[in-house]
């Protein structure tokens, strides 16, 4: 009767996990501290997000005039080099994402990862005759992330950069960023 239960105890075991989803194990991850950098209009910061001395992102800003809708555009972009993967919708935005969030390394619903992009994350509209206002589905941002993906001998890393967006003072803040040591792995936000 013992060995009977010895070897039935391992078949349930193994029959239980099965009903069970087991997760992925998150990647081992490598960290940028970023130490609330903020990017004023005018200013811009570089970031090299996997330590090979290349620059992987921009954030930068630029003042663009409308002289027949009689505007100025202070625009906070972020833009990628040729191996850095933004995630962009057909409006031409990426979302702020929440922590805990994944980061998919396929293309998520409605949005496809393209390198080397320039994207506004949000913009303060300067009008002559009526009040300024702000654009952009980053200018709430309150430690959100920008997901980013980098390639390196044709493999794809992903990882974020954790951000948040001051209206009153005109700046982006860069928190800290992350990317992942093993390739084609899903992160997750924030950790």
């Amino acid at each position: 009767m013992k060995k009977v239960f010895i070897l039935v105890l391992p078949i349930l075991l193994l029959t239980a996990c099965d009903d069970k989803e087991i997760p992925a194990p998150h990647p081992e991850m490598q960290y940028t501290e970023l130490n609330n950098v903020a990017v004023k209009f005018g200013q811009h910061k570089i970031l090299d997000l996997d330590g090979d001395n290349s620059q992987d992102l921009l954030f930068s800003t630029t003042l663009v005039g409308d002289p027949i809708a009689r505007v100025d555009k202070r625009r906070y972009y972020v833009n990628g080099a040729f191996d850095a993967f933004s995630l962009v919708n057909a409006q031409e935005e990426t979302p702020p994402l929440h922590n805990g969030d994944v980061i998919t390394i396929s293309n998520p619903a409605g949005f496809s990862w393209y390198n080397a992009s320039s994207l506004v994350l949000a913009e303060k509209i300067i009008e002559e005759t009526g009040p300024d206002h702000w654009e952009g589905n980053w200018k709430n941002a309150d430690h959100k992330f920008f997901p980013v993906q980098l390639r390196k001998n044709q493999f794809r890393y992903n990882g974020w950069v954790e951000i948040s967006f001051k209206m009153e003072t005109e700046e982006m803040i860069l928190h800290r960023a992350a990317i992942a040591k093993e390739p084609w792995k899903d992160v997750t936000a924030g950790q």
